[in-house]
């Protein structure tokens, strides 16, 4: 009898072992923090549509990465909540800018998961040409970043980019606020270093800087000549005088290669003008250089005096030189409202609805707000 007892007391332990293991919860939210930066999530409330979303970004480790991550990630968790929807999605990209073949198998991977959409910042439109060439329509595909320049005409519906002539034109403004009142008793000189004058994003942020400067000169009734580079020269708003009678004279150099020491000699040229009182370098190379070259010339500064520079883009060195008043400020591009964009335009696309490319804002930083939260977060290194 007590051993029948035993064996009783024995099977009713295990019933109650398998009765919790069958009621407990199932977490299916799962993060696999590889190399890649791969990471697989959902959310959003029971009983609601699930969607799958794949993102091959062109990195993955830089802080810039990780700010457009943060912000499709806090976006992803908005839509899920408003919405009533669950989510899943792989965001990856490779350790490296420069590994074109590890995102061209990202990218047929996410190609080959048939989600309900998928976001492509790509390294090499051409090398990703035969996986985008097989999606032909039946996914929808949203540009970021850089986006997908030259893409077959349909494949992509839409971008989540800075719009990089409206960025140069707020370099301008930020600039003109700061020199305005040294102009007018003489010729003086605003200088542009551009790393080159073929990039679709560096060329529209030079007009758009040149353009906006001469409207506001314009406007305040100076005269202007634009001189250097043929490029900008020719597809900027037309001179309002000649070299020798003009207000102001806007300056525009472009380097024989894309180096920051190249930039560094051109930026040297312009600094080395008795009547130089600013200088845009517009993108991290060219402002850059602009740092290097005044590391021998100590010319720059925050002081009437003094050249003021302002440069374009982030990372260690121009933040350095910003904080220091080295450099006046800078503009920086908003990496975490191109994550949410991304996230935004996505969720509309895999729903059928109607997108459409979208500007995704850019800062002015400068010593006094580069501290700040809402700047902080769109800083990289």
């Amino acid at each position: 009898m007590k051993a029948f007892k035993k064996v009783l007391a024995v099977m009713l332990a295990l019933i109650m072992v398998f009765s919790m293991v069958a009621c407990g919860s199932d977490d299916s939210a799962k993060t696999d923090g590889g190399s890649t930066g791969k990471t697989e999530s959902d959310g959003g409330s029971a009983g609601g549509e699930t969607l799958k979303f794949e993102v091959v970004s062109k990195g993955f480790q830089s802080t810039y990465w990780q700010a457009v991550y943060k912000g499709f990630q806090e976006e992803i968790e908005k839509i899920q909540s408003d919405n009533n929807v669950k989510i899943e999605y792989n965001f990856v990209g490779p350790d490296s800018e420069s590994d074109i073949a590890v995102q061209v198998q990202m990218f047929e991977s996410a190609v080959n998961a048939a989600p309900d959409a998928i976001g492509l910042a790509a390294l090499d439109v051409d090398a990703l040409l035969d996986n985008i060439n097989k999606v032909n329509g039946s996914v929808p595909i949203i540009g970021f970043d850089s986006g997908v320049p030259n893409a077959p005409k349909g494949a992509v519906l839409a971008n989540a980019a800075t719009d990089n002539y409206a960025a140069g034109q707020l370099a301008a403004e930020s600039l003109y606020e700061k020199i305005k009142s040294r102009i007018g008793s003489g010729q003086v000189r605003i200088g542009e270093v551009n790393q080159d004058a073929t990039s679709e994003s560096i060329t529209n942020r030079g007009l758009g800087f040149i353009d906006k400067m001469i409207e506001l000169l314009t406007k305040d009734n100076y005269t202007v000549c634009v001189t250097g580079n043929e490029k900008y020269v020719g597809d900027s708003a037309d001179s309002t005088a000649d070299e020798g009678s003009a207000d102001v004279i806007i300056e525009v150099r472009v380097p024989a290669q894309t180096t920051t020491e190249l930039c560094a000699t051109e930026a040297g040229v312009i600094l080395n003008e008795a009547d130089t009182i600013a200088i845009f370098g517009s993108n991290q190379v060219a402002a850059e250089g602009v740092i290097t070259a005044n590391e021998t010339l100590n010319l720059c500064g925050s002081e009437d005096t003094q050249i003021i520079a302002v440069g374009f883009d982030s990372g260690s060195i121009l933040k350095a030189a910003v904080s220091a008043g080295t450099m006046y400020g800078a503009v920086t591009q908003a990496p975490v409202s191109i994550g949410a964009v991304l996230a935004d335009l996505m969720y509309a696309s895999a729903k059928d609805e109607a997108v459409k490319d979208t500007d995704t804002g850019c800062q002015f930083y400068t010593a006094e707000n580069i501290g700040s939260e809402e700047i902080a977060q769109n800083l990289y290194d």
